[in-house]
């Protein structure tokens, strides 16, 4: 049976109406006038791609795991936020999870406490075996978020995975399971095509027909 790595932000979770701009002043902007740290919406837009290293905070003497964990704590909220505004949903052909057969992970750049509350509002998390953020074990692994392949080979190794396929919406995620060694598979939620991508799907109900094309 294949190891499944969902990402889980836009490829099960959907978020309506969703702002950058809200984001970085809901959970961003607070957190670096508390610790004293330059960080304007351009600097947190290259941050998150990739651009500045997400390390930034310790050039102003402020510890890379304590930026992060704040943030994170001001992400979770903002995700309480989102659904009690009635802008938080799953997609609807994430009822597949209960048909596939294999190991399932969900991995994200968000926190593990954000994953698990937004799969646990919409009895998702019950389908995964492993819950993987970028706050696994204290941020140790920061420097290697997606694209970098540095997560599948730990879920790889904790998961003792020798086929999987790894299913999101950009492609960060495809890279990552490139080199990562993954099928990757592009859901269209927000790009249409990725050259990146093994296979293409219109709704994640096609995941079930994939297994017999590599398997």
């Amino acid at each position: 049976m294949p190891c499944y790595i969902f990402d889980v932000d836009d490829t099960l979770i959907k978020y309506r109406d969703f702002s950058f701009e809200e984001w970085y002043d809901f959970i961003v902007a607070p957190v670096a006038e508390e610790l004293n740290i330059p960080l304007d919406l351009q600097i947190w837009r290259e941050m998150i791609e990739g651009k500045i290293s997400r390390r930034y905070p310790e050039k102003y003497g402020v510890p890379a795991e304590k930026f992060w964990a704040k943030v994170d704590k001001k992400n979770l909220e903002y995700r309480k936020f989102m659904f009690r505004e009635g802008r938080l949903s799953a997609y609807e052909d994430t009822k597949v999870l209960e048909h596939l057969k294999g190991k399932k992970i969900a991995w994200s750049t968000s926190s593990t406490s954000c994953m698990r509350y937004v799969l646990s509002l919409f009895n998702l998390i019950k389908y995964f075996d492993l819950i993987i953020g970028k706050d696994y074990e204290n941020y140790r692994y920061l420097d290697y978020v997606k694209p970098a392949p540095k997560f599948i080979e730990i879920i790889k190794e904790k998961m003792q995975c020798k086929k999987c396929v790894l299913i999101g919406d950009d492609d960060k995620d495809m890279m990552a399971a490139k080199g990562g060694e993954c099928v990757a598979i592009l859901i269209k939620r927000r790009l249409s095509s990725s050259e990146l991508a093994d296979f293409t799907i219109d709704t994640l109900w096609d995941l079930l027909g994939i297994d017999k094309k590599f398997l």
